[in-house]
């Protein structure tokens, strides 16, 4: 009987300053359980060791069909994404960021999902695992606790209420990312956007066991540029507006928060954002916030005087409380 040939599948490395953990994810890769791999690493311009770790890496694994990409000017996250998918030939992609770490049954597991399923399903996702900087579990599956529930099948509402899926358990159709076009680098991040895009032309499947490990550190993106993250996170949704009455109400309170938290953060988008906030969800908070902003009264001045006040006139007295 002739043996089947397993689909070539495009792991990508989005490399930037993780030297100390790199060789963790690469090592993390050569471990699983799927032999037909092409690894390509795209190192956005990293300041510390993580080249000569990579480069380290690949001679002593020379035998691997994996490749560096070392781009000479930092880009950004969603320009190293549209780097390895233009490299890359795979049948499915799948991406991990260089801190963090697959387990060995990720693909084993889940190209035979996807070759099962018919070409309307385009993503299957998984459960993960967060971990500390040494690599001890802070959080055994993000899904257990149900403050994140995944959802499967037609996810384009779900997501727009949150994002419930980690980048590393993904496993892409190429044929799905072909139809909605290369991420967006006017965005800080890649996930959430490509998602929703999507999950407009695909079908997601839910796979429920944990394929990967999140490590957490101070250096971890999230940690970094809150206000970029924000911002992005408007940019967004504003490209799925006007699609259904029942989206619009979803992206509505997420403005509110958005643009809310644009002003505290002294974004100069504030005025912007809250005149599209007014418009979606047109509360009186809202309103006031957007006059606030177009006269250029900062958010830390408003703090600082309602400190002041409270200083002068005294808390408030509750009924029945002691004096």
């Amino acid at each position: 009987m002739k043996q089947q040939i397993e689909p070539l599948v495009s792991v990508g490395v989005a490399s930037f300053n993780n030297a100390a953990y790199i060789r963790e994810t690469l090592n993390s890769i050569r471990g699983l359980h799927y032999s037909n791999l092409e690894i390509i690493i795209v190192d956005d311009a990293s300041h510390d060791a993580s080249i000569a770790v990579i480069e380290g890496w690949l001679a002593e694994n020379s035998a691997l069909n994996a490749r560096l990409i070392a781009l000479p000017v930092n880009k950004g996250l969603c320009h190293v994404c549209n780097t390895f998918v233009r490299e890359s030939k795979g049948k499915y992609c799948t991406l991990i960021g260089s801190d963090d770490i697959y387990l060995p049954n990720k693909l084993a597991t889940q190209v035979p999902v996807l070759e099962a399923a018919g070409p309307e399903a385009g993503v299957v996702f998984s459960d993960l695992s967060k971990i500390d900087p040494q690599g001890n579990t802070i959080v055994a599956s993000i899904y257990d606790s149900g403050q994140i529930i995944p959802a499967e099948g037609d996810v384009w509402l779900s997501l727009l209420r949150a994002n419930f899926i980690g980048t590393m358990t993904t496993l892409v159709r190429r044929s799905s990312l072909e139809k909605v076009g290369p991420y967006d680098e006017s965005l800080v991040y890649e996930d959430w956007d490509m998602w929703l895009r999507l999950s407009r032309v695909c079908k997601f499947i839910y796979q429920p066991e944990v394929t990967a490990l999140y490590r957490i550190h101070g250096n971890s993106f999230m940690h970094k540029r809150y206000r970029q993250i924000v911002e992005s996170n408007m940019r967004i949704l504003s490209k799925h507006l006007g699609v259904s009455a029942e989206a619009d109400a979803i992206i509505g309170k997420h403005f509110a928060q958005y643009s809310e938290e644009l002003y505290r953060l002294g974004s100069t988008e504030s005025v912007r954002w809250l005149k599209e906030r007014r418009r979606l969800f047109p509360d009186r908070r809202g309103l006031a916030l957007l006059w606030l902003a177009k006269l250029g009264i900062p958010a830390n001045a408003l703090v600082r005087a309602n400190a002041v006040v409270s200083q002068l006139v005294g808390k408030p007295r509750k009924e029945n409380e002691a004096v």
